[in-house]
């Protein structure tokens, strides 16, 4: 029996009305899903996939990744739920600009607009694993791998765990967006690129193209042209 929807949102508390893609995640599972509207205590919920009442939910936002939910009512497919703590004002704003964003291929970014083949990528660079390496540990070819990062192939769901658990995030946000991670990665290369020194910048540059093409470090050779000097 479906619950009797209940009031929701404070009608004091401004909400922003909006279509983000996103997921939802519940006892280990993750679904896809909607926000039609939210404010800082909660948020209405589409998906065509069916969510419990008596398990907490997560959800992936723009600034804060998963977040902890209620889910309060339900009509068939719109979920009314409460956020287990309320999320900031600067969250919302993520949220609205994460709903501005446009592509014609927008179903295929998270929240943080990113792909999931180029957050496989991110995060494995940033794990230090070559793809060989990484191949290796979820039980799969490297050019599948390749495939992956990709977007041309998404693995299955049985190995999206094995990959999130080997990339240290959960699968949701795998899935969906890992936007504090993604945060952190850029801030760690900012910092090398701004504050090495020219064979710190060589070095860290050679690693990080290794590691991206699969290949020893002794297989990349950086050459730089100083002119007739």
């Amino acid at each position: 029996m479906t619950a009797q929807p209940k009031r929701l949102f404070d009608p004091r508390e401004p909400r922003l009305v909006l279509q983000l893609r996103t997921g939802v995640g519940q006892a280990g599972k993750a679904f896809d899903a909607e926000i039609m509207n939210i404010s800082t205590g909660g948020m209405l919920v589409k998906t065509s996939s069916c969510i419990a009442h008596d398990d907490p939910i997560q959800v992936v936002l723009p600034k804060s990744g998963a977040v902890g939910a209620t889910v309060i009512w339900s009509t068939e497919d719109l979920y009314g739920c409460s956020f287990d703590n309320p999320i900031s004002e600067e969250e919302l704003e993520g949220v609205r600009e994460a709903a501005r964003f446009s592509s014609p291929f927008r179903h295929a970014y998270g929240v943080d607009h990113e792909t999931l083949g180029a957050r496989i990528k991110r995060l494995r660079i940033a794990s230090g694993y070559t793809m060989v390496e990484l191949a290796q540990k979820v039980g799969v070819s490297k050019p599948t791998l390749w495939k992956w990062e990709g977007d041309q192939v998404r693995p299955r769901h049985e190995t999206m765990g094995i990959l999130a658990k080997e990339l240290g995030i959960g699968e949701l946000e795998l899935v969906y967006g890992a936007p504090r991670l993604g945060e952190a990665a850029a801030n760690l290369e900012e910092d090398d690129t701004q504050h090495g020194s020219l064979a710190d910048i060589v070095r860290a540059s050679r690693k990080r193209i290794a590691e991206a093409a699969g290949v020893d470090e002794v297989s990349v050779d950086i050459h730089i042209n100083w002119g007739n000097e």
